[in-house]
């Protein structure tokens, strides 16, 4: 299967802005749609509930709101430029909570593009977290660093493999795109967890009959430095891409004890796929 639909959750940070460049790289490569979604959480369809709010009000604020829509859509169309078919270039502007509107939204696209976490101090309402969206979604997460801007895609990827359901998930939501890459890593850093290989059938057996061409990498464990050791292997190969599964362990307990998806998420200078 070839990508032919994606998603860009769109507000306008360098994150966003970001995540817009990569998918108008991707529509170079694979001829795809490009949809840009902005979701906000804003006050007039708040006061428009509240009978005691003066007309005058919700009419100011809902002007406001509109020219806000507005510039999002010009700042994205803008961007874009002449570089995807006006017929291939979609925008949706909704009303609701970011991170569950987008994820619903994810699930009909083959791939929703996220930028890297950035807090907008007095908007809020507009904020993305990448991770949440993954979990609620079901579907994979591709998260763009907010310094992102090549000029092409580079044809190597990065598969961090424990073996685990998540990293499963993640290999299979992206073989469409590892099917297209010149070489594919599967990294495993072993603490001795490791899962061993099913009887009869391996990672690298199960992409190569893909046609990818696999090398696979098993390097020892550092106490508490697997996220660092999985992003100096990418940079040690010249990886363009990372797939991982995210949150083997639960949310909760990753972020108040950190853990390897957050550290990766936090600091990762090249995109990721996720899968939860």
């Amino acid at each position: 299967m070839t990508i032919k639909n994606i998603l860009v959750a769109f507000n306008g940070t360098p994150g966003s802005v970001a995540a817009l460049r990569t998918a108008i790289l991707m529509h170079g490569k694979h001829g795809c749609h490009v949809t840009g979604l902005l979701v906000h959480a804003g006050q007039r369809e708040t006061l428009s509930a509240n009978a005691w709010v003066p007309s005058n009000v919700r009419e100011a604020i809902a002007a406001k709101v509109r020219e806000v829509e507005r510039q999002k859509e010009a700042q994205f169309r803008e961007l874009a430029g002449d570089a995807v078919p006006g017929d291939q270039l979609h925008w949706i502007t909704l009303f609701g909570q970011s991170d569950a509107t987008v994820a619903r939204y994810a699930r009909m696209y083959d791939l929703t593009l996220v930028g890297q976490y950035d807090a907008i101090q007095g908007h809020e309402h507009l904020e993305l977290h990448p991770d949440q969206i993954a979990v609620k979604s079901g579907r994979p997460v591709f998260v763009i660093p907010r310094d992102h801007a090549p000029e092409r895609i580079r044809e190597i990827a990065v598969i961090a493999w424990d073996g685990r359901r998540t990293a499963t998930r993640a290999v299979m939501d992206a073989m469409h795109l590892l099917e297209s890459k010149q070489q594919v890593h599967v990294l495993s850093i072993d603490d001795g967890s490791l899962r061993p290989p099913l009887e009869g059938i391996d990672v690298e057996t199960a992409l190569g009959r893909h046609g990818v061409q696999v090398e696979r990498v098993i390097r020892p464990a550092k106490r508490g430095q697997a996220a660092a050791d999985i992003l100096a292997y990418c940079q040690e190969v010249g990886a363009g891409m990372l797939v991982m599964g995210a949150y083997e362990h639960s949310v909760f307990r990753e972020r108040l004890i950190g853990g390897t998806t957050q550290q990766v998420l936090d600091k990762a200078p090249l995109p990721i796929l996720m899968s939860h």
